[in-house]
């Protein structure tokens, strides 16, 4: 025989073509077809043997009742969303279902009369109804607690009329004049079943969601329970019930058919989401039903005795309050799917931002204003980097998560009237009224900081990296705004901070970016830990020199302005990690054992936390982290690779390379400029990146890259204004700050 197939593939739930192609269902169901006629048959043979009656109406009858509750447990466990929450209910309902009916064995085995009614075993039935009920309305979708006492209500109406019509012909004529608590507890029972069948025919009335196949074939195992019920009552009421009844098999039933539910939980994993709404209120049937059923009662009542009695016009009172009341709940229930239509029209459904269709509409509507008031209207495009290879290597669930956490950063970012949008694939734009260009790159720069704070978890446990590549546009307020050049306008502005990189801002026709972050501010803390630890290791600059050379080769790459003395302020501090680093180990003149490089390799990131800790420059975090990383994607602290690894960190790389040879150290006499550019060359597309080899080396031909200068004499800042920078060892005592890192 063919292997089987662990589960079936689903959607919502399985088709009933892809469940009779399970030949494990499909057996399972001729079992079940197979224990019913041996049930059957072995139920006729009993009615003439009590022995063999207690046998088959209270231990056989046991096993399927027994079996639905073990088939439950992976139901609950295999299925997802609301049928598993409906399967768990479903364990708990049939487990007091086979309490109550082994209290009911002990009893007929114990004692010579039997059960007494009502009795513990009563409650265990009692209970079970209790707890399928909201399973029943869980399990077919039945949302929040408005559409749930609908539901509740509809089965109440059917249930009560249905009740109703039964007591008035067939219970009262045959019922003792006084009602007890036996007669109570046996009226229930039906009562609930028929409760249950009701909200299954609701929900399949209304065409308000698709079943899951699994919670049909319950309900209708329900279905089972309700005629027997409906017997049991009957009989009760004339004494005339035994185990050996021909109600047990209805019961039996419907055990089997609630393990063959679950079942199809277990193997198909049914999900059970929810739809859309497709069709109108057609579970208004329900209502209609009980009105005419009433409606037969009262008309019963006033041809047989001339009036209304008592008890038919207490139930029409209160179908008239149910009906109100269902009324209210369904105007609310249309009002809240109104408005989440609405929504839908106008959000993106992965990350819940507004989508392109609404943008376009918010565009044209500020750009006709900003064009009246004359005021600025700026334009955020922001594509995140490398957002394929994410799918590529985790999946789409994968991308899924990072978009819907770029969603969320973004959110948390931006101002109360600015628009965010999901723009397409990857993409996302933010629309920015009465905006200037200043402030719309400084809010886009926060951004690109937002994204890159930390990396994101997927679903498979690993980290990702989250950059972005922004471009800026502002329409000019004093003439018509044309909303298509404007979006053109930042969409060429992303493709320029591709092309300088990736993660950073870009912008065409921008105000000089120096104008707008002016230079670099620096806690003098942290310059002055900089300088410290230059002196521990040489007589000669290092970071000074480094952020010199950074900030040329940047400018020598054409990256734009920000991003130059971005990375010279990262070069001025990407050492100061070393101050938890003894002297003695900063300046050993043998090789490092591995203990020792592992403190080493530390200082990346704790340069990084010194500048968000203490300095207030998590922009500048990042760029010291990754100076150590190599553009083969062997360095460390993360083993980034090529165009993952900052290009501002890119560059710092190089640089300290070129400085660390060129200066004599304890562990290491200075090289040559020819030999230390044969190293350089020879760590192209290993070690470094090769652009940044070229570009530096190119500066080195060209004579601008000068040499480190002795530690405390005047040179040209890191910031290149030409003011005099002494080394901080010479500017007196560091602050109370500095003095306790140290």
């Amino acid at each position: 025989m063919p292997a089987v197939d662990a589960t079936i593939p689903t959607g919502d739930g399985a088709s009933w073509r892809s469940l009779r192609s399970d030949r494990v269902l499909v057996w399972a169901a001729v079992a079940g077809v197979g224990w019913l006629a041996m049930y059957s048959a072995l139920t006729s043979v009993a009615q003439d043997s009590h022995a063999l009656t207690l046998f088959v109406g209270d231990v056989l009858y046991l096993v399927p009742i027994a079996v639905a509750v073990v088939l439950s447990v992976p139901a609950a466990r295999r299925s997802r969303g609301r049928v598993r929450r409906a399967w768990r209910m479903l364990v708990v309902s049939n487990a007091l279902w086979l309490v109550g009916e082994v209290i009911w064995t002990l009893y007929a085995f114990l004692t010579p009369d039997g059960a007494p009614v009502p009795s513990a075993a009563d409650a265990g039935y009692l209970l079970s109804y209790v707890v399928a009920l909201p399973a029943l309305l869980v399990g077919l979708g039945v949302q929040g607690w408005l559409g749930r006492t609908r539901g509740l209500l509809d089965a109440a109406l059917v249930a009560g009329a249905g009740g109703a019509i039964g007591w008035q012909l067939v219970i009262k004529p045959i019922v003792p004049g006084a009602w007890d608590a036996a007669a109570v507890t046996t009226f229930i029972y039906p009562v609930f079943s028929v409760s249950i069948v009701s909200v299954l025919l609701a929900v399949l009335l209304s065409g308000r969601q698709r079943v899951p196949r699994s919670i049909l074939v319950a309900g209708v195992a329900f279905g089972f329970a309700a005629v027997s019920d409906a017997g049991y009552a009957y009989l009760s009421a004339l004494n005339a019930y035994t185990d050996a009844s021909w109600l047990n098999v209805g019961w039996e039933a419907e055990a089997v058919l609630l393990s063959l539910g679950a079942l199809i939980a277990t193997r198909s994993a049914e999900g059970g989401e929810r739809q859309p709404q497709t069709a109108g209120d057609t579970a208004i049937l329900p209502a209609l039903v009980a009105v005419l059923a009433l409606a037969g009662l009262a008309l019963f009542d006033l041809v047989e005795g001339g009036a209304l009695g008592a008890a038919t016009t207490a139930l029409i009172v209160l179908l008239f309050m149910g009906l109100l009341l269902r009324q209210a709940i369904a105007a609310r229930d249309r009002t809240h799917l109104a408005q989440q239509l609405r929504l839908a029209a106008i959000t993106d459904s992965l990350t819940g931002l507004y989508n392109r269709r609404f943008f376009d509409q918010m565009l044209a509507s500020e750009a006709d204003l900003a064009t009246r008031q004359r005021r600025p209207l700026s334009l955020i495009l922001l594509d995140l980097d490398h957002f394929k290879e994410v799918n590529d290597t985790y999946g789409h669930s994968a991308g899924d998560a990072v978009l819907v956490e770029a969603a969320n950063r973004l959110k948390r970012s931006l101002r109360a009237d600015d628009v965010v949008s999901r723009y397409g694939g990857e993409e996302f734009i933010v629309l920015l009224p009465a905006t200037d260009e200043r402030t719309a790159v400084d809010l886009a720069e926060r951004l690109r900081l937002e994204l890159g704070s930390t990396s994101v978890t997927i679903p498979s446990g690993d980290q990702v990296r989250l950059t972005a590549s922004l471009g800026v546009a502002t329409a000019d307020p004093s003439h018509q705004i044309d909303v298509d050049k404007l979006v053109n306008a930042a969409d060429k502005a992303v493709y320029q901070a591709k092309a300088r990189g990736r993660d950073r801002v870009a912008g065409s026709d921008l105000c000089p970016l120096r104008e707008l972050y002016g230079k670099p501010r620096l806690p003098r803390e942290l310059v002055w830990i900089a300088d410290r630890i230059d002196a521990m290791l040489s007589d000669r600059e290092h970071s000074a020199a480094i952020a010199r050379w950074s900030m040329r080769t940047a400018a020598r790459l054409g990256l734009d302005p920000a991003t130059q003395y971005r990375t010279a302020a990262a070069a001025r501090l990407h050492d100061i990690g070393k101050i938890g680093i003894s002297r003695d180990l900063l300046a050993k003149p043998t090789e490092l054992d591995e203990s020792e490089w592992e403190q080493m390799r530390r200082h990346p990131q704790e340069s990084a936390r010194l500048l968000t800790e203490i300095g207030d420059r998590p922009d500048l975090a990042p760029l010291v982290a990754a100076h150590h990383e190599r553009y083969d994607g062997t360095g460390y602290p993360e083993g980034l690779a090529g165009d993952d690894i900052p290009i501002e960190a890119r560059i710092i790389a190089v640089c300290d390379a070129w400085s660390a040879m060129r200066t004599n150290r304890p562990y290491s006499p200075a090289l040559t400029e020819c030999e230390a550019r044969e190293q350089l060359e020879r760590s192209r597309g290993s070690r470094f990146d090769p652009n940044v080899v070229d570009a530096f080396l190119a500066l080195v031909d060209e004579g601008d890259i000068d040499e480190a200068a002795p530690l405390g004499e005047v040179v040209e800042d890191a910031e290149g204004t030409g003011e005099a920078r002494r080394s901080a060892l010479m500017r007196g005592q560091p602050s109370p700050i500095v003095t306790a890192l140290i």
